[in-house]
């Protein structure tokens, strides 16, 4: 209950002290699955894989904060995300993660297909110790993790101001600072649209 009030809260004030300049607002739908592998395979040996049995099913409500910057590499934006996850499958529970994002659009898109770039950090909580986590824990898990996302997007032509995305969202122990347990990868893709 605290997580969402301070969820709410952060993204009202971050509303309110940006001003014009950091009005945006997105809401995204995404669906995927647990591995069991650590994100680094996840990410540099993806033909490896071992997709698990239990999925995911989220909602993130975003916004932006403050006015982009420009750089070499092209246009920077920072913002807040809220999300609210549901596990299925061998695990059964909530998850809300409070992520601040920064996502990284260049000048022109990455192999003609990805637009942007981001990534996010912040607390995600567990309405009971996930299960799989525990598993990959050797039988501990902790309800407060560290939340961490990639993300690569592609707006779609066709329906302004709609993109898809394809991410890893990552809960982690933060090498034992969370306490002890295994974390956890999901591979989700999902569409965004903003207003």
């Amino acid at each position: 209950m605290r997580l969402r009030r301070l969820a709410a809260a952060a993204l009202i004030a971050g509303g309110l002290a940006g001003g014009p300049a950091a009005a945006g607002t997105s809401i995204a739908v995404f669906a995927g699955v647990l591995t069991d592998n650590p994100w680094e395979e996840v990410v540099l040996r993806p033909w490896r894989i071992d997709v698990q049995r239990p999925g995911l099913a989220g909602l993130a409500l975003g916004r932006k904060l403050g006015a982009p910057v420009e750089t070499r590499l092209g246009t920077l934006r920072f913002g807040i995300e809220a999300q609210l996850v549901r596990h299925a499958g061998l695990q059964d529970n909530w998850e809300v993660s409070l992520p601040l994002t920064a996502r990284l659009t260049p000048r022109r898109p990455l192999l003609r297909a990805i637009d942007s770039v981001a990534g996010g950090i912040g607390l995600s909580r567990a309405t009971r110790p996930p299960a799989f986590e525990r598993q990959r824990g050797g039988g501990d898990a902790q309800r407060i993790k560290v939340h961490w996302h990639i993300e690569l997007a592609h707006e779609l032509r066709d329906a302004p101001a709609t993109e898809l995305f394809v991410r890893l969202h990552h809960r982690s122990n933060a090498y034992g600072l969370m306490g002890p347990g295994g974390s956890s990868n999901g591979l989700v893709a999902g569409l965004r649209h903003s207003f």
